[in-house]
């Protein structure tokens, strides 16, 4: 934002809006768990407002985050695989029990402020510093993307390098081409450069064929993690190699859950 004066205006309105928030905005408080895995998997049903889980101690075996523990807010789930054992802290979120209508209000004066702020600050930027619409997949932060095993043995790919609509995906050996770069947006969606993965045709069934197609936030193209799986939005279904052979080329399907290691993913 480049006006002087349009500036100091928002911050004039702004401000008062701001320490009205502070009264009405959530709060958090921690709570603590212990999770040990046996050797096998292990879950713990997380509380509905939880907003982040961090693992605080590890007590047994060698943890790695999305590895051998996890979590997954939209099924509230906490995991411990391969006999990590840990004391998790598990952030939750609540509304301070003084609120009110005017307070509630003022909040969300306050935010359509900012985000106007956000609009305006996006406009005068620069056209080179344009930033992606979605953070990195898996390694966080932006850019290229990353890969994705199955059984930590083989990656996720295009059939052929093909980045088209209607190409299924295969597993293949990893070898660091962009077909093998994954990205996830906001709404769950994995991408592949501007296309995203898909159940082809939205079919609920076992068996239905994941490709990649143009992104349109159909429940077909959403996924979310569940103790190492992916899970299709769509059907509840997991993403799953055909006939559950992690094999190089073998094409990629969705299936109903089972746990096996052909619908074990590493990222």
């Amino acid at each position: 934002m480049k006006d002087p004066k349009r500036l100091r205006n928002f911050w004039l309105v702004c401000l008062p809006l701001l320490m009205n928030v502070q009264a009405a905005k959530a709060q958090t408080q921690d709570q603590f768990v212990e999770l040990q895995s046996p050797g096998g998997y292990m879950s713990y049903r997380l509380p509905d407002d939880t907003t982040q889980v961090d693992l605080t101690e590890q007590t047994q075996g060698q943890c790695r985050f999305n590895r051998t523990w996890g979590y997954d807010l939209t099924n509230s789930e906490l995991w411990t695989n391969g006999g990590c054992g840990g004391r998790f802290k598990i952030t939750r979120s609540y509304a301070s029990s003084n609120d009110n209508g005017s307070n509630a209000g003022a909040a969300v004066a306050a935010v359509a402020a900012i985000a106007g702020l956000a609009l305006l600050a996006n406009h005068n930027r620069h056209e080179n510093d344009r930033r992606p619409d979605y953070p990195d997949y898996p390694a966080g932060g932006g850019g290229r993307g990353g890969e994705i095993k199955v059984d930590g043995r083989l990656c996720l790919d295009v059939t052929k390098g093909n980045i088209r609509p209607g190409t299924a995906l295969q597993v293949y050996d990893c070898n660091g081409t962009a077909s093998q770069r994954f990205v996830v947006g906001r709404g769950g969606e994995i991408r592949v450069r501007d296309l995203c993965v898909d159940v082809e045709r939205g079919d609920p069934r076992d068996g239905a064929r994941v490709v990649l197609w143009s992104c349109s936030g159909s429940r077909s193209q959403r996924w979310s993690t569940r103790g190492g799986q992916i899970v299709s939005q769509l059907n509840g279904k997991c993403l799953d190699v055909e006939n559950g052979r992690v094999r190089q080329g073998t094409p990629t399907m969705v299936w109903s859950c089972n746990r096996s290691s052909s619908q074990r993913w590493w990222w």
